[in-house]
């Protein structure tokens, strides 16, 4: 690690601080490790006295045997979760009845035995923790064990782990969020278990202390030495909630209980309150129906779904750590890590305390002044004892990249920040650039012996995340496909060429210029093991993560340049950037089109604009599938157009969506022009001609409605919609008719002057006056024809496909194209595109040298096209089209 020996610099050095840490302390740039990992630094930090670290070490080791012995098998709990009724009941009983029977084997019977040596360490050490107060690099000799005690027992248990089973020396650790994502510290533990024992209803008999794991593994131990401290017997034992309790925790919970003891529950600090809620009644069944809940709160008041029960509850505002944010404690710990006296430092708090929190660390920026030199300074959250040290592991490897670092004390990591004018605000595609050579730098300067990503199944790493969101494609039958296929398929597309310990917070807004105009990187360490459990290995998913799906092509293009390769993997990874973390869903459809659409135009470059006959198609339904949560041309339906187009037809969209819809389409594919907003509007590519069929009067009259619209409570307005409205509900949705008719009422406008289409998604308000053949004669005007034939699926297509000289419909047309008479095509959704092109053209689209696509030649490009493609024929071709994707799994 650089020292700083320049005293003069003082503050303003740019490298890691020189009292960053002790020099013997535990510095890891790669948090995740194994069991075999776990116990070598175990040993190293009982060797050198080091309590905290030594603790949190042990209660790791803990926890991934306790999982591995109650590993979910065959997940028939997931599954059960997601089939609901009857057969999660069944699902839940045969995963009980696995679980009992994994114990059997001699392997995990020793598992077992040294899991409860283990834990006896574990209790040992967190004794010594609750003995040294507030610990932290300045308490770390409170903590001596003396060379023929504990040391000897970890020795021993370090000896032992190399005849445990290779599957469980293989298991990686589970981040604790409560010490690494959040700012919960050991001193928090004390000021529960002083509050449990205030409790008048407490119990004679002692404490048992139950922690949810993944964080239970700490807290509970924690609360119960605290106890201990304070005269009380108790001991610590931890749950995963819907699991079989581990032998031996059953019995001697229904002891305790028999013999008066008091049951307490410990975890993070709760979102919805369903894991308490789950292990109550796990605990019920062992005979202790009303544990006492301790609560840590990012607010002041629990969550409604356990106000009712016994608890006892640690604010926000009185976690330990606020007490360090005193601009006095600021100053004297910046003193101590700098090597400067405290009177020379001048620190002045410049944003408040937040007195409630976020799941997720807190920051405070100070001004802090030295000899008439002021620079800003971020104090902020980053895990406990080695698990925060991480932050002064990443600033050393990457001194002169990131924001200066000074150093890290009892939870909090000390850092210069940027002002907010030398934030990056309106990136260019020469600091994409800048960004791309970053990331590159980072994963040269923090490799990883392996991909350990590739190993957390069922803990939602990237890769399966990225899995997950492809099998939505593929209906109910995804969920039978995720293991035997998608799964490794998706691990096959992310596996890296070369791991290294990804930063995982790439966005622009993480970037600034420092005073020499270099761009550097603001917090690099605190998405990369968070409690949200992205894992990644993979250099290019910090690289997905700075722009992803992006409306600059210049700036995608740069952060594609250099040797980063595998567009399959760097699209699966800005789909996942682009998800919602709680619900799973596109946080932002329109970026996630523009991924794949740009994805797909280089592998299927466009053809030259043919000068003849129109062919217009509609999108949604015919061209456009949106299976994924979001609109995709499908591989099967640009084939078909780009088929048209090397055939000597100008395909043209003709579509409810917006402008800037058709417009990016029209760049995309190479088409001539197009129709959008449902006839409101046609446009003309290669001269960016736009013309509206709606008058000043007519548009005032929409500019009202989306006014009134947006004024109405959870009601989102799409602005890329100026020649008619486009609304949905808050969540998604259409709205109400109620909603409206009201808003109809306030613009003023003339009921009868409109139209309202309610689709799935959403609600579009059009002017009575258009539809989308009227958009097509302006198109023609613009273009000039004729329309050769036309393709569409709904009622709004109708007057298009009757009016042209051929009309044809896919197998899911709605009925009002039936009744209609217009020709119905047996396959559904893009394959029915294709096989109406081919009526046109003389034969399939593709099959003739003319028109032929390029057939990609990377094995991963296939699959993901064939994942991508699954419902180009709807559920109807479900069937074949999965049966191509495992086709293309097992292809190489």
């Amino acid at each position: 690690m650089p020292a700083r020996t320049d005293r003069d610099h003082g503050l303003f050095s740019p490298t890691v601080g020189a009292r960053a840490a002790p020099p013997d302390a535990l510095l890891v740039t790669d948090l995740l490790a194994d069991l075999p990992e776990l116990v070598d630094r175990l040993v190293r930090c009982t060797d050198a006295d080091d309590a905290l670290d030594a603790f949190l070490l042990a209660a790791g080791a803990v926890q991934i045997v306790e999982d591995h012995l109650q590993r979910d098998v065959l997940s028939l709990r997931r599954a059960g979760g997601m089939l609901g009724g009857g057969p999660r009941h069944l699902a839940g009983l045969l995963a009980e009845g696995l679980e009992t029977v994994r114990r059997l084997p001699p392997g995990n019977r020793r598992a077992l035995r040294w899991c409860e040596q283990a834990r006896r360490v574990r209790d040992l050490l967190a004794d010594a923790v609750a003995a040294a107060g507030a610990p932290g690099e300045r308490h770390r000799d409170a903590y001596a064990p003396g060379p023929t005690g504990l040391q000897l027992t970890v020795r021993r248990l370090a000896a032992e782990a190399g005849d445990l089973p290779p599957a469980l020396r293989s298991e990686l650790l589970r981040m604790p969020s409560c010490f690494r994502s959040f700012d919960l510290a050991p001193a928090d533990m004390g000021a529960l278990a002083e509050r449990l024992l205030a409790r008048p209803d407490r119990a004679v008999g002692g404490c048992v202390i139950v922690g949810i794991r993944t964080s239970g593994s700490y807290l509970a131990p924690l609360v119960a030495a605290e106890l201990r401290r304070r005269g009380t017997p108790a001991s610590a034992l931890t749950v995963r909630p819907s699991r079989l309790l581990l032998p031996g925790d059953g019995h001697r919970l229904r002891t305790a209980v028999a013999a008066g003891a008091t049951v307490a529950v410990v975890d993070d600090p709760p979102n919805t309150g369903s894991a308490y809620r789950k292990t109550i009644a796990l605990l019920a069944r062992h005979g202790a129906p009303r544990p006492v809940l301790l609560l840590p709160l990012f607010g002041d008041d629990p969550p409604a779904g356990l106000t009712a029960l016994p608890a006892e509850t640690l604010p926000y505002r009185h976690w330990a750590v606020h007490r360090q944010l005193d601009p006095a404690a600021v100053r004297a710990a910046l003193a101590e890590l700098l090597g400067l006296p405290a009177p020379l430092l001048t620190v002045r708090q410049l944003s408040p305390t937040p007195s409630s929190g976020e799941r997720g660390h807190l920051a405070v920026t100070y001004a802090v002044d030295v000899d008439g030199r002021s620079r800003l300074v971020e104090v902020a959250g980053s895990g406990q004892g080695y698990l925060g040290r991480h932050a002064i592991a990443v600033a050393a490897a990457l001194s002169g990249l990131v924001a200066p670092t000074y150093g890290f004390r009892d939870g909090l990591v000390y850092r210069a920040t940027p002002a907010p004018e030398q934030r990056l605000t309106a990136p260019t595609a020469a600091d994409a650039a800048e960004i791309a050579r970053h990331v590159h730098t980072r994963a040269a300067a923090l490799p990883a012996v392996t991909d350990r990503s590739l190993r957390m199944n069922g803990q939602q790493p990237v890769w399966e995340l990225a899995a997950r969101l492809t099998a939505r494609g593929f209906g109910r039958a995804g969920l039978l496909l995720r293991q035997p296929v998608l799964d490794p398929a998706a691990r096959r597309l992310c596996r890296p060429d070369r791991p290294s310990v990804i930063d995982g917070a790439t966005s622009l807004s993480h970037w600034y210029r420092d005073g020499d105009g270099r761009l550097r990187k603001t917090d690099p360490d605190t998405k990369a093991f968070a409690n949200t459990d992205r894992a990644s290995y993979d250099a290019r998913y910090d690289l997905a993560g700075a722009a992803p799906g992006g409306p600059d092509d210049d700036i995608d293009e740069a952060l594609r340049a250099g040797p980063a390769g595998g567009a399959e993997a760097y699209l699966l990874y800005e789909l996942v950037h682009l998800q919602d973390p709680i619900t799973g869903r596109p946080a932002d459809a329109a970026a996630c089109s523009r991924a794949v659409r740009r994805y797909l135009t280089r592998l299927y470059p466009a053809p030259p604009v043919a000068a003849g006959p129109l062919c217009a198609l509609d999108l949604d339904g015919v061209v456009e599938s949106d299976a994924l949560g979001f609109p995709i041309t499908t591989p099967t339906a640009l084939r078909a157009v780009h088929a048209l187009s090397r055939h000597g037809f100008r395909p043209v969209p003709v579509t409810g969506r917006s402008l800037p819809d058709v417009w990016a389409r029209c760049a995309a594919y190479g088409l001539a022009g197009g129709v959008a907003e449902y006839g409101a509007v046609a446009y003309r590519h290669d001269t960016a001609t736009t013309v509206s069929l709606l008058g000043p009067d007519r548009l005032a009259v929409l500019d009202r409605l989306r006014i009134a619209l947006r004024a109405r409570p959870g009601v989102s307005v799409d602005d890329a919609y100026r020649h008619s409205v486009r609304v949905r509900r808050a969540g998604g949705g259409p709205v109400s008719a109620h909603d409206v008719d009201g808003a109809v009422a306030e613009a003023g406008a003339d009921p009868r002057g409109l139209r309202v289409i309610t689709g799935a998604h959403q609600t579009d308000i059009v002017d009575a006056g258009t539809g989308k053949l009227a958009g097509v004669h302006a198109l023609v005007d613009l273009l000039g024809g004729p329309v050769e034939f036309a393709v569409g699926d709904s009622a709004e297509d109708l007057p298009m496909l009757t009016a042209a000289w051929r009309g044809y419909a896919p197998g899911n047309a709605s009925q009002e194209i039936r009744a209609a008479g217009v020709r119905v095509l047996r396959p559904h959704y893009a394959r029915g595109l294709a096989a109406a092109v081919g009526r046109v053209i003389g034969h399939r689209p593709g099959a003739c040298r003319q028109c032929a696509a390029p057939r990609p030649k990377s094995a991963d490009a296939r699959l993901l096209l064939a994942i991508l493609d699954v419902q180009a024929g709807g559920r109807r071709g479900l069937g074949m089209a999965a049966a191509r994707a495992v086709a293309a799994r097992f292809a190489r």
